[in-house]
């Protein structure tokens, strides 16, 4: 389980490097050391100008650029570019993540298919099923929306105060618009109570699919990250890297009551949480992160100068500071999880 949880978090970390890495190169920055994991040196290779490496810890990884966190002449440094393409560079990270989770999903709905619009069985007591809907109808639109998918009924049932008019198509053909309040969740949510009958896409339609799964997640993890901020969520329900392996396994082990091939796909899925969710931290204008990066040339294109790279990499500093330490308390909230 360890050696899954090391090459699915090390693909992860090696695709956010790698989009930083190609970006740079294509600006002409000098890449000093292209690194997965942290920590000390257990490989390491010279070539065309760049120390590649692998470290012991594999929890992150990095692509130290030339005149990224210091002064610097050399005119192959990050901070010789424009301010343009060092958004770009600092972007690409967060970029190819969505992207890999792009991909996973896109595989993972291939495999396993998707809820459709057609009616597998209803919730007993259910508002969908007290308004009269049975096995084999179909929802076809809401409101007046089309629904081909049961995610559609899912971005658009949203409000437990409000009554949708749920347009139904019968065994019979006929087509009958009825009023359906949905019902709270447990855990959060609403619902009009009913299961999908699976679908299997095509290769266009997973693909599409897996688009709009990655941008239903984007959404979820700025919310969630929204109510780390204003917290609604506290330091003791986050998880850290010890947590996501106890997961990791969790998942592998589910899979595996199935076949190799559905293990691997709960990881792909897994992966691609994952991939989503560093994509987005990434994004967030705080220091030592990218979006803090891309906020502080932000700046520097609104004053129509540099900034002093002394101060802002005092702010990287404190900002990488206060990270490490919020995963050292993460860390020891995943042990006391364990050990609970």
């Amino acid at each position: 389980m360890v050696i899954i949880f090391i090459l699915m978090f090390g693909a992860i970390v090696l695709v956010h490097e790698w989009g930083h890495f190609i970006t740079a190169k294509k600006f002409g920055v000098q890449v000093n050391e292209f690194s997965i994991g942290m920590g000390w040196k257990v490989w390491g290779k010279f070539h065309d100008g760049t120390l590649y490496t692998i470290r012991l810890l594999p929890i992150g990884g990095f692509c130290a650029m030339e005149g990224e966190n210091e002064e610097s002449n050399n005119p192959k440094s990050l901070s010789s570019k424009s301010p343009l393409q060092r958004i770009v560079v600092f972007a690409a990270g967060a970029f190819m993540n969505f992207l890999l989770a792009w991909l996973l999903f896109s595989i993972v709905i291939g495999y396993s298919g998707y809820g459709g619009n057609t009616i597998k069985s209803v919730i007993e007591n259910s508002p969908i099923a007290n308004a009269g809907a049975i096995a084999g109808e179909t929802i076809i639109a809401i409101d007046g929306k089309e629904i081909k998918t049961r995610n559609d009924v899912s971005k658009i049932v949203t409000d437990g105060d409000i009554v949708y008019g749920v347009s139904i198509r019968g065994l019979d053909g006929n087509v009958r618009v009825v009023p359906i309040k949905p019902q709270p969740k447990e855990g959060g949510g609403v619902a009009l109570g009913f299961y999908a009958v699976t679908e299997k896409g095509n290769v266009f339609e997973c693909i599409t699919l897996g688009f709009s799964e990655t941008i239903s997640w984007v959404d979820k993890t700025i919310e969630g990250f929204f109510l780390i901020i204003t917290g609604q969520v506290h330091l003791k329900d986050m998880m850290g890297i010890v947590g996501v392996g106890q997961v990791s396994a969790q998942v592998w082990n589910e899979g595996m009551k199935y076949s190799y091939l559905a293990a691997i796909m709960n990881t792909c899925q897994l992966a691609a949480l994952l991939s989503v969710n560093l994509a987005v931290l990434n994004l967030l204008p705080l220091p030592a992160l990218d979006g803090g990066r891309i906020f502080f040339t932000l700046i520097e294109i609104v004053r129509g100068k540099p900034l002093d790279q002394e101060k802002e990499g005092y702010f990287h500093v404190v900002g990488f500071v206060f990270l490490m330490g919020l995963m050292i308390v993460i860390f020891f909230n995943d042990i006391a999880r364990l050990m609970g």
